[in-house]
């Protein structure tokens, strides 16, 4: 007896099993099971729909001459009488798992005291968990034992993780689905330093509800993309200073990035223009020299400057400057893997209380350099980001995904050594220019 080996489709595992059942009868076996996406690009604009494959008797053949394929002989095997009911209807077992898990995050939530929202769209059932479309968590069962007390959160950054790198597959695999005139514009933001995953975002973000005909306009491709980069870049507008009211800035980072030098940038500009009364502090007591430097700008500029050793000094510094309008304070570098000296400025920073916390990084530095600076950094809680050295590097892609990762706004970025005139408030279409338009751009 042969076997033929049918494709059936449905929205949910319920209607393909019984549109099988219509189709070939009760005789027909599941041999797999997995969802697909019918039409759309990098998988945004189609629809989700669970795809069976079954095993068919060729209908050539006689009911008398037909015997069970090994198929059906497993499929018998493990469906003998005695076994657990939730086995014998293999739709029926996997809403029962993910009914289980559902319920093992929702106690999970309530536990630990965060409101748990509940999804929006599809109604509850296994077509609504497993296809992400109603922001419910995929991978709702634990596939090793350390997954048991992951938390609803946990699970939703997998699962995005999982989805960029199914995005970057759809970007870089010929005929994955990514129109062949569109490949071109996810390279060149790759070869301008956009991480391989923030690209092909980007990318599937222009595509998602367009006009593919449109976009196959290089110049239309190219302005969305640049108005894509405006609508994800976060920006602060710069230190927002408030009448009557002492504002501290605090500027820390990795050792050799240009915190001194920007934060003489910010006094002068908030100084000399007569915006703020400005008083300067500097915690850097490590680096040879450094207190000195500062001096230096402060007497060109006219500024009264006071230097704290300890978080004790840091306070009476604040409150000898708690009639000025706005105090820069300046922090010693330290390599981003020197957690303990980390810590240390963790204990100035917590006797400043400072307003806001601009994390200075180069512009210059690889991503992966960039991302270890803001992940162990994140326990200063910066507020913002300042990018320096942008003179240093035409290469801008990097710093657009550092701050995609990061999630922080950017404030500002230094575009030379010149006090106060090359600091530039940060603006999205600045950025935007940077990256899609490279040197030509510069500053």
């Amino acid at each position: 007896m042969t076997q033929q080996l049918k494709k059936v489709r449905g929205r949910t595992p319920n209607e393909a099993y019984e549109a099988m059942r219509r189709k070939y009868g009760d005789d027909a076996v599941v041999l797999g099971t997995h969802w697909i996406t019918e039409g759309g690009v990098l998988g945004f604009l189609g629809r989700k729909k669970v795809e069976l494959t079954v095993s068919v008797a060729n209908p050539s053949e006689t009911g008398a001459q037909r015997k069970p394929s090994p198929a059906e002989r497993k499929y018998a095997a493990n469906s003998r009488p005695g076994q657990a009911p939730e086995m014998t209807d293999t739709v029926q077992y996997f809403e029962k798992l993910v009914r289980e898990a559902q319920e093992r995050m929702r106690g999970q939530s309530v536990a630990s005291g965060k409101p748990r929202t509940e999804p929006q769209g599809p109604p509850p059932g296994l077509a609504g968990t497993l296809d992400g479309t109603d922001g419910s968590p995929l991978i709702p069962f634990p596939r090793r034992k350390e997954r048991e007390n992951t938390g609803p959160h946990d699970l939703r950054h997998e699962l995005n993780e999982i989805r960029e790198m199914v995005q970057v597959i759809y970007a870089e695999s010929p005929g994955a689905g990514l129109p062949a005139e569109f490949a071109p514009h996810y390279r060149t933001l790759v070869n301008r330093g956009v991480s391989r995953k923030v690209a092909a975002g980007l990318i599937g973000a222009v595509l998602r509800d367009s006009d593919l005909s449109v976009l196959r306009d290089p110049r239309i491709f190219s302005e969305r993309l640049h108005v894509e980069i405006r609508r994800l870049l976060q920006t602060t507008g710069g230190l927002q200073l408030q009448a009557g009211r002492c504002r501290v800035a605090a500027l820390c980072g990795p050792t050799g990035v240009g915190k001194t030098t920007n934060l003489a940038k910010l006094a002068a500009h908030f100084s000399v223009s007569g915006l703020a009364t400005v008083g300067l502090v500097t915690a850097d007591t490590y680096r040879v020299g450094a207190a000195e430097q500062l001096r230096v700008y402060a007497n060109i500029i006219g500024l009264p400057l006071r230097v704290a050793h300890n978080p004790k000094e840091v306070r009476a510094a604040l409150a000898e400057f708690r009639d000025f309008d706005l105090v820069l304070m300046d922090t010693a570098g330290s390599s981003q893997f020197n957690l303990e000296q980390i810590n240390e400025l963790k204990g100035i920073l917590h006797a400043a209380h400072p307003d806001d916390v601009l994390l200075v990084m180069s512009a210059s530095t690889q991503l992966d350099d960039l991302r270890n600076v803001v992940t162990n950094y994140k326990c200063l809680n910066p507020t913002s980001i300042l990018f320096g050295k942008l003179d240093e590097t035409r290469q801008y892609g990097a710093l657009f995904s550092a701050l995609m990762e990061a999630g922080l706004p950017l404030s500002y970025v230094s575009v030379g050594q010149n006090v106060p005139d090359d600091l530039r408030v940060a603006a999205p279409g600045m950025v935007a220019n940077l990256i899609l338009g490279g040197s030509e751009h510069r500053g």
